[in-house]
C-alpha cells in the first residue's frame, strides 16, 4: 500500500527527506502535464531517476523542479540500475542551487532581489534540516 499526494502539497524535496529520515526503499512515481518520471530510494538514499531521456543526477534536477503534479508512493520497489551515488542532501542542494541560478537567468535583477531569494533559499534548507542555524 503506497501513499499518493499532489506535488503542490508535498515537494519531492520533502518527500526525500521523509524516505530519508526512515530509511525507506521505495519508488516514487511522478506524473504532470510535463510527463512522466520515477525516482528510487534505496535504504534512504536516492538510487536512480528517469525522465524522458534523462536518468540519475539530469533527470532528478528536472524533476525538482516541478510545482504540481500527482506522485504515488510504491513501498520496496527495487531500482532497474544505480545511477546516482551523491548524498541525498547533496543531490538536493545541487538541485535547488541549479533552480536558483536557472530562476536569475531569466530576469533582470537588483542586487536585494537575488539576496532575498537566496535568504528564502537557506531557510528553506534549515527548514528541512539540511543546514543548519550558526
Amino acid at each position: 500500500m503506497g501513499v499518493k499526494g499532489r506535488l503542490k502539497d508535498m515537494g519531492l524535496v520533502d518527500i526525500i527527506q521523509i524516505f530519508n529520515a526512515e530509511r525507506k526503499t521505495v519508488a516514487v512515481h511522478l506524473g504532470s502535464e510535463l510527463g512522466y518520471g520515477r525516482v528510487f530510494i534505496k535504504d534512504g538514499g536516492v538510487v536512480h531517476a528517469a525522465y524522458r531521456e534523462f536518468t540519475g543526477p539530469d533527470a532528478f534536477f528536472q524533476l525538482l523542479a516541478w510545482h504540481d503534479g500527482e506522485f504515488e508512493v510504491e513501498p520496496d520497489a527495487v531500482a532497474p540500475e544505480r545511477t546516482i551515488n551523491e548524498s541525498p542532501e547533496g543531490l538536493i542542494l545541487e538541485g535547488l542551487r541549479r533552480l536558483d541560478e536557472a530562476r536569475g537567468k531569466g530576469r533582470e535583477t537588483g542586487g536585494n532581489v537575488g539576496d532575498l531569494e537566496s535568504i528564502r533559499l537557506m531557510n528553506r534548507l534549515i527548514e528541512l534540516g539540511i543546514l543548519e542555524k550558526a
